[in-house]
């Protein structure tokens, strides 16, 4: 038995915007199919959930180092990236490499030339 549903019906039933269901039926009249059509660019290594776990691993694991995350992704996804991949999520997680520098006190001859 088959049911048809209306393009608002559709998409409350799978939880998205009526534009996308009228978009895909568009897309399907046009071109009997809804397989999404060649892109230009290298296709994404992972998903944007495992671009979220390396970002809350690196927050909540200050110290941890961008080898120790490769390889956590690894252990998670059994799926090899590259330190640049991690890097560039990190980068767009807003997360940057930051290295504490220890300011060095100024003696009293110091601090009096410096005010002068």
């Amino acid at each position: 038995m088959v049911v048809w549903l209306s393009q608002a019906d559709a998409a409350r039933r799978l939880n998205v915007s009526r534009s996308v269901v009228q978009r895909l039926w568009d897309h399907y009249q046009s071109e009997y199919s809804v397989s999404r059509r060649h892109v230009s660019g290298r296709p994404r290594v992972t998903r944007p959930s495992k671009d979220r776990f390396l970002a809350l691993s690196a927050r909540s694991r200050r110290r941890t180092t961008l080898p120790q995350l490769v390889e956590d992704h690894f252990v998670a996804s059994e799926r090899r990236i590259s330190a640049t991949t991690v890097r560039r999520y990190l980068h767009n997680a807003g997360l940057y490499a930051r290295r504490p520098v220890v300011c060095v006190l100024l003696n009293e001859r110091q601090r009096r030339a410096r005010l002068c």
